[in-house]
């Protein structure tokens, strides 16, 4: 079965009753998060990502491809997050739908020549950043998104996912101002987010923070000697107050990279929202990253 990426081909193979609940599958914990916060009661989600999952180390198993098979719609993140896609299009029936969320989000190339990285890059020169979602911007527009494919999938319901989505976008809004309003306490010279990743690029793009990622953006990227000192010393240059890991990663690496330098090792930040009872959905997330990022670099 082919991959369906836009809604010119999100036909309706079926119409469902004002009573029944729209099956939606799920394949990322924040697209679980925006399904049931668009569809709410209409909606019935199977995410198969569970919470404390790796989104980049997960591939759905043959118990999770078999229970897809009652999914109208199965939602993706994209940009190449899931690499399994093509072999899960395969295995959905005819009438099924496959949406890559974040496939009509504008995308971040990692680039050494963009003014949104302060160094480190190289190491994914021209990978796209699959983190879309640290945009709220982005996370309003998923939500629109998201709430069309409910509607062709399940017309009788289009008024109540329209509703909600309207006003979680309004939610969404005000996180976004409460966001800036937060990021405004930060000199403008600390604004230089250093994380072990490049999983932070869409956040550093919206609220004015140059990305330093400075494990790239694969955690299989091999750490030498000479690249610590080369860390170490650009951290030092760019006067890095702080390097944040992950939640649910081990610091470890982070540590010798700092080890002689000013920056101390920050509170980890959530890049899925996985394995923590403190962000359990996007907006406590979105959140905790926030504030987390604040408290380091906030000093004056």
């Amino acid at each position: 079965m082919k991959i369906v990426l836009t809604f010119l081909s999100l036909g309706v193979a079926w119409t469902l009753s004002a009573s029944a609940n729209l099956k939606v599958a799920t394949l990322h914990p924040v697209l679980t998060d925006l399904a049931q916060q668009v569809g709410g009661d209409h909606v019935e989600v199977n995410g198969l990502l569970k919470l404390g999952g790796d989104p980049h180390d997960f591939a759905p198993s043959a118990a999770d491809i078999r229970s897809l098979s009652t999914a109208k719609l199965v939602l993706a993140s994209g940009k190449g997050l899931e690499p399994y896609l093509e072999k899960l299009s395969d295995n959905l029936s005819e009438g099924q739908v496959l949406l890559e969320v974040g496939r009509a989000i504008p995308s971040i190339t990692i680039s050494e020549d963009s003014a949104l990285f302060v160094c480190c890059p190289h190491h994914s020169e021209g990978s796209l950043d699959p983190h879309w979602w640290h945009s709220v911007k982005a996370m309003e527009r998923a939500t629109g998104i998201v709430e069309k494919a409910f509607a062709e999938s399940d017309p009788a319901n289009a008024k109540v996912y329209k509703e909600r989505a309207k006003a979680y976008k309004q939610e969404l809004e005000a996180l976004g101002k409460w966001a800036r309003k937060e990021v405004a306490k930060i000199p403008r010279s600390h604004r230089k987010l250093a994380t072990a990743h490049a999983a932070f690029t869409y956040f550093c793009q919206e609220f004015g923070f140059q990305s330093m990622p400075i494990q790239g953006l694969s955690k299989e990227y091999e750490v030498t000697s000479q690249y610590l000192a080369d860390v170490a010393e650009e951290l030092k240059a760019h006067e890095i107050q702080a390097v944040f890991p992950e939640a649910a990663s081990n610091p470890k690496v982070l540590g010798e990279m700092i080890r002689g330098t000013q920056a101390g090792l920050g509170t980890p930040l959530f890049a899925d929202f996985t394995g923590s009872e403190k962000a359990r959905t996007y907006k406590q997330m979105f959140e905790h990253n926030v504030t987390v990022i604040v408290k380091a670099l906030g000093k004056r």
